[in-house]
């Protein structure tokens, strides 16, 4: 199992997935970040709340084209960003609506 201290460099750090924006695809970019984050160190608690959001802008963001996840990370920060270049603009609305609950719930 890798160390965390080897993921911490204390320089940016950053991991991509792209995958096609289908159902079929959508465990891969929450596997991908979950994964990161418990690399890590962060808690369970934590790694719940980020899957949920992780799962609810996949779902957001299907329908045509690709989703491409971005995590980056440094020794005090981890940053994930979701896109699909092709996604409507209603689907990012909707999107944008669920993740401000989750985080809402989450402080």
């Amino acid at each position: 199992m890798t160390d965390v201290n080897d993921l911490l460099t204390g320089e940016p750090e950053q991991l991509q997935v792209a995958f096609p924006a289908t159902p079929a695809f959508t465990r891969i970019g929450r596997v991908a970040v979950v994964g990161l984050a418990l690399r890590l160190g962060h808690d369970v608690a934590t790694v719940e709340k980020l899957r949920s959001a992780v799962d609810e802008a996949v779902s957001a963001l299907q329908g045509g084209g690709r989703i491409e996840v971005r995590a980056s990370w440094s020794p005090t920060e981890l940053t994930v960003t979701l896109d699909n270049a092709q996604a409507r603009l209603g689907q990012v609305d909707e999107l944008i609506g669920r993740l401000s609950e989750l985080v809402t719930r989450a402080s």
